[in-house]
C-alpha cells in the first residue's frame, strides 16, 4: 500500500501562498500588506499570471525570487500609483511660500515617490507661475519611485485629458498642450516645464544617494502603508538630508507623531527641520 504525505487544504495552500507574497513585498519595499488584502492582491496578479502562463501564487513567488520575474514588474502588480495633479493644493501654496521667502536660487526639492509625474509636475508648475526666471535658474527638482516603469511613463508627462478636468483654463493653457492624431484627447506637459524635472529609481528602504542637502521633501500617501519601525527610520533618513529651517510634507493620513522629534509642525501635515 502507497503512502502520500497528506495535502494541504486549498483554503491553507492560498494563505501560505499569500504569506510568501507578504514577506516578498515587506523585504523589497518595507509595504505591509494587511491579511485581508488577500484577494485584492490576488486580483491584481492574477492578470500577470496569465500572461506568464502560471497557475498558482507559489509559482509566481519562485520566478520573482530566483529572478525570472524583475522585482520592479512584482511590485507593480501589488503597488497602487493612484494620484492627480495638484493633489492636497495647500502643499504647493506653501511651497511657493517658502521659496519666496528664502529664495529659489540652488534650492533642491526632491518629490520621493514621484508615481506617474502628477506630482512633480504639479511642483514645477507652482514655481513657474510664481517665478518668471524658474527656467533659467539652477533650482532642482528630483523625482523617484521605486517602479521603473512607472517612471518611464511620468517622463513622457501624457495624460488623459480627464486628469486635468479639475484644474483651471489658465492653468491648463500653461502648463499642457492639447495631443494630435494619436494623441487626440490627451494632453501633455510643455517641455520647459518637463525640462526642469530629473527622475531617477529609488527605493525609500535602501540607502539614499544624495550627497547634498535636500532643501523640500515631498513624501505623501507612503508611509502609511509601512510599519512604525520603517517609518521611524525613514524619517530620521530625511532628517539627515535637510537642515533647520527645510520642509516635509506628508500626506493627509500620515504624521511624524512619535516617529521622528526632528521635525516641529507647522500645521495639518507639514513639517519644518529643527
Amino acid at each position: 500500500m502507497q503512502s502520500s504525505a497528506p495535502k494541504l487544504s486549498l483554503a491553507k495552500q492560498k494563505t501560505e501562498e499569500f504569506n510568501r507574497i507578504q514577506k516578498l513585498v515587506y523585504k523589497h519595499t518595507a509595504i505591509v500588506i494587511a491579511d485581508d488584502k488577500q484577494d485584492f492582491v490576488r486580483a491584481r496578479i492574477s492578470k500577470r499570471m496569465r500572461t506568464l502562463n502560471i497557475q498558482t501564487l507559489g509559482e509566481y513567488c519562485d520566478r520573482v525570487e530566483s529572478g525570472r520575474e524583475s522585482l520592479t514588474q512584482f511590485t507593480n502588480q501589488v503597488t497602487t500609483n493612484h494620484t492627480h495633479f495638484f493633489r492636497e493644493n495647500h502643499h504647493f501654496d506653501t511651497l511657493v511660500k517658502h521659496l519666496a521667502e528664502i529664495g529659489p536660487e540652488n534650492r533642491t526639492i526632491w518629490s520621493s515617490a514621484c508615481s506617474s509625474g502628477e506630482e512633480p509636475y504639479s511642483i514645477a508648475i507652482s514655481l513657474a507661475e510664481y517665478f518668471e526666471d524658474i527656467f533659467s535658474s539652477d533650482i532642482r527638482i528630483i523625482a523617484s519611485d521605486i517602479d521603473q516603469t512607472i517612471i518611464d511613463k511620468a517622463a513622457q508627462a501624457i495624460y488623459s485629458e480627464d486628469k486635468i478636468e479639475s484644474l483651471d483654463r489658465t492653468r491648463k493653457k500653461f502648463a499642457f498642450v492639447k495631443g494630435k492624431g494619436e494623441l487626440a484627447g490627451k494632453v501633455r506637459v510643455k517641455k520647459p516645464l518637463r525640462d526642469l524635472i530629473e527622475y531617477k529609481r529609488l527605493n525609500l528602504v535602501e540607502p539614499f544617494d544624495f550627497n547634498s542637502r535636500i532643501d523640500i521633501i515631498f513624501c505623501r500617501n507612503v508611509v502609511i502603508y509601512f510599519d512604525k519601525s520603517t517609518k521611524i527610520d525613514l524619517f530620521n533618513r530625511f532628517s539627515e538630508l535637510q537642515e533647520p529651517g527645510d520642509l516635509l510634507f506628508v500626506g493627509h493620513s500620515e504624521s511624524l507623531n512619535e516617529l521622528c522629534d526632528s521635525y516641529t509642525c507647522l500645521g495639518g501635515t507639514t513639517y519644518q527641520r529643527k
